[in-house]
């Protein structure tokens, strides 16, 4: 009998591992379908960085969101596979993907057993298994941009769930929350927020051995917020370490609320699945949105009933964090001056798994019932069919590869002609370096006045030393805030060489453009 147990664990994890494997590969295939930029190029350079001698990123100005404690580890570790290149970035996305699954899965499996536990983890695979083309796949399977941000949250949710005997249980949450937030101040407002909402909450009506964990989880969801301002402090302050701006963020005025409301929910339909903008033949497209928004409507009547639940005082802590949270992350957006647009889906992005493990959790126990009547016998049939649809169409449909980078054309102009460093528009610089895989270095600028400026973002300070010898300048023609070769003639006087490729230009020069350039941040 205890063999039996044995082998049957053993057979299960190695269907995992090959499912991973292969849920690996068809999203790099997605991953692949469009060109990496400067963000991602830039997180790549950091990352190498960290790993070379400077874990601090000392001299560093990263973006209003640093990842350091986050991606910029995966990312580290992935190259010592890859190396620094584009490709890197693709598979780093798809291996994050890849956890958000395994990690979803296991949450909403919870401590259900036999058919219980594989319909919960059937509905998370209906939501999460086939992202749409296009800004989907931008917003999913790209630079860090927050979806993996849900990988420390579910593990933290993980935790609360399985570990809930444990007495160190709030330590565990409290320590990954924090490190959590410390590469993305996002886990405090869709993580240490709503754990200490509901379970402060909770801690009203619970009596004995459960109001001690709802104290404890309150107490838990506060040191991490504790923790991550006092690493981020330790960084900044003490030991010398990178420099991240604070977001701009305010609360939107409330005239705008209608509006910003409408574009959330064009945005919840990016990373659902149910938005589909003309990536894929018309009735492909019609039909594989119709099948998401099975899986969207599941998990909205999840998260309704989970509100339901917790005015009756009735639901599980779990769900009850989880539906805070995805209402957290989705009404931040409507009240707050975040970003509100298609390409701005990344800020929702853990709703995603978020939702699909509610969904997996509530209606798994309904799909699995012994006494299943006509409604439940079609769930299960309906699962059934968007599972196999989903699949067939992630094995069948290949996307075309991108080239690897933005400007790609620029990079490989740079490299042949034995261009070595030269200074370029953000999203013409930390991106070519990465693609051409350090072998031409771009330090990003900017537009200022008559002259071309340091950008204080995304950049380290020795990348405008004067020791590198700078001779090329690459610009955007339709960005012109980034520089304009009115600009760069202003300041450097008349270039030797005009390389015009349709949006791109290069100006060579024969002169070192670092040479009296302004100072960086």
């Amino acid at each position: 009998m205890r063999g039996d147990l044995l082998r049957r664990r053993l057979l299960i994890g190695l269907g995992v591992a090959v499912a991973a494997a292969g849920l690996f590969l068809a999203y790099l295939r997605m991953a692949r379908a469009f060109p990496i930029n400067g963000d991602g190029g830039s997180n790549a350079l950091q990352a190498w960085d960290m790993f070379h001698g400077n874990p601090l990123l000392t001299g560093w100005t990263l973006s209003d969101v640093s990842f350091w404690s986050t991606e910029l580890l995966q990312y580290g570790l992935v190259q010592y596979v890859t190396g620094v290149s584009a490709d890197q970035i693709h598979v780093t996305a798809a291996i994050t993907y890849v956890l958000i699954i395994l990690f979803a899965a296991a949450l909403a499996r919870g401590r259900a057993t036999g058919r219980e536990a594989w319909f919960r983890v059937g509905v998370v695979l209906a939501i999460l298994l086939l992202p749409v083309p296009g800004t989907g796949y931008q917003t999913l399977l790209s630079s860090p941009n927050h979806t993996g941000t849900a990988v420390p949250l579910l593990l933290a949710w993980w935790a609360v769930d399985r570990l809930a005997e444990k007495r160190w249980m709030p330590v565990v949450v409290a320590v990954v929350l924090g490190w959590g937030a410390i590469g993305d101040n996002l886990i405090t407002f869709v993580g240490a927020l709503p754990l200490m909402v509901v379970c402060a909450l909770r801690a009203i009506r619970s009596r004995g051995a459960e109001r001690v964990r709802d104290l404890m989880l309150v107490a838990a969801g506060l040191v991490s917020i504790l923790l991550s301002h006092a690493g981020l402090w330790l960084l900044h302050e003490k030991l010398d370490g990178f420099h991240a701006p604070k977001p701009p963020i305010e609360l939107s005025p409330v005239g705008e609320w209608p509006d910003r409301a409408w574009m959330t929910a064009r945005m919840v339909g990016v990373i659902f699945g149910t938005h589909r903008p003309g990536w894929q033949p018309p009735a492909l497209e019609l039909t594989l949105s119709a099948l998401h928004a099975i899986g969207f409507l599941v998990a909205f009547g999840a998260v309704l009933l989970t509100g339901w639940r917790m005015l009756r005082f009735r639901a599980d802590r779990i769900d009850a964090v989880l539906a805070v949270a995805i209402c957290c992350n989705l009404g931040a957006e409507i009240v707050s001056t975040l970003s509100v647009d298609l390409m701005a889906a990344r800020l929702i992005a853990p709703v995603l798994p978020m939702a699909a493990v509610l969904a997996g959790r509530l209606a798994g126990p309904w799909l699995a019932r012994q006494d299943a009547g006509r409604a439940v016998q079609w769930g299960r049939g309906v699962l059934a069919g968007v599972l196999v649809a989903f699949t067939v169409t992630l094995v069948a449909y290949s996307p075309p590869r991108a080239p690897g980078s933005e400007g790609q054309e620029v990079a490989d102009f740079l490299e042949a002609r034995g261009l070595r460093y030269g200074i370029g528009a953000y999203w013409m610089s930390n991106n070519i370096t990465v693609t051409t895989e350090r072998k031409v270095t771009v330090a990003p600028v900017v537009g200022g006045g008559d002259k071309l400026l340091p950008y204080c973002w995304q950049a380290k300070r020795d990348m405008y030393n004067i020791d590198h010898d700078a001779r090329f300048v690459v610009l955007e023609l339709d960005r012109p805030y980034y520089g304009t070769p009115e600009q760069a003639q202003a300041q450097f006087g008349p270039w030797v060489e005009r390389h015009d490729m349709g949006k791109y230009t290069v100006l060579l020069y024969d002169k070192n453009l670092l040479d009296g350039f302004p100072s960086p941040c």
